[in-house]
């Protein structure tokens, strides 16, 4: 954690599989991830569609192709807080902001880590078990959620190129 809050902000590329239990075939889909500290990520979608997502401290903007985007307050929303303070608690090395939403375990070694982050807060717990972060050094590789439905997103994340 303290390795990772050194880092002042990353660029990645993602390629994301969500099975859902509603649907025959896994959803696919792939773009780029930015994160600049404190507290601004950015998760771009090229490919099935163009999509953004934007948090900047405690808001998030999604826009949808060409249509007019859509800013919520991440305090009223708390499953997405939590999703978000997942992925950006661990690129910031926030222990602190991963603990209010998560207890947190943390195996491995600095060359190949796993954090496993289960919600504190029921209302969260009910919709998500546990996401399941690895990395090595100051890089997430793999992001895991698992819904309490069954549902699931799995999102590798690569070096830019």
């Amino acid at each position: 954690m303290q390795m990772l809050a050194r880092v002042p902000e990353s660029n990645a590329s993602f390629a994301e599989v969500k099975t859902l239990a509603m649907l025959t075939r896994p959803l696919r889909a792939s773009g780029r991830l930015a994160y600049r500290r404190p507290a601004h990520l950015e998760k771009i979608t090229q490919e099935p569609q163009a999509e953004s997502l934007v948090v900047d401290g405690d808001k998030l903007t999604f826009t949808e192709g060409g249509n007019a985007s859509r800013t919520i307050d991440l305090n009223g929303e708390p499953v997405i807080h939590a999703l978000v303070d997942a992925v950006r608690g661990t690129l910031s090395g926030d222990l602190a902001a991963l603990r209010r939403s998560y207890a947190v375990t943390m195996t491995g070694t600095v060359v190949n880590w796993h954090l496993t982050l289960t919600p504190n807060d029921a209302s969260v717990a009910r919709l998500i078990v546990r996401t399941t972060i690895d990395g090595n050094g100051t890089a997430l590789r793999l992001v895991h959620t698992t819904q309490a439905n069954g549902d699931e997103m799995l999102m590798t994340i690569s070096d830019v190129r």
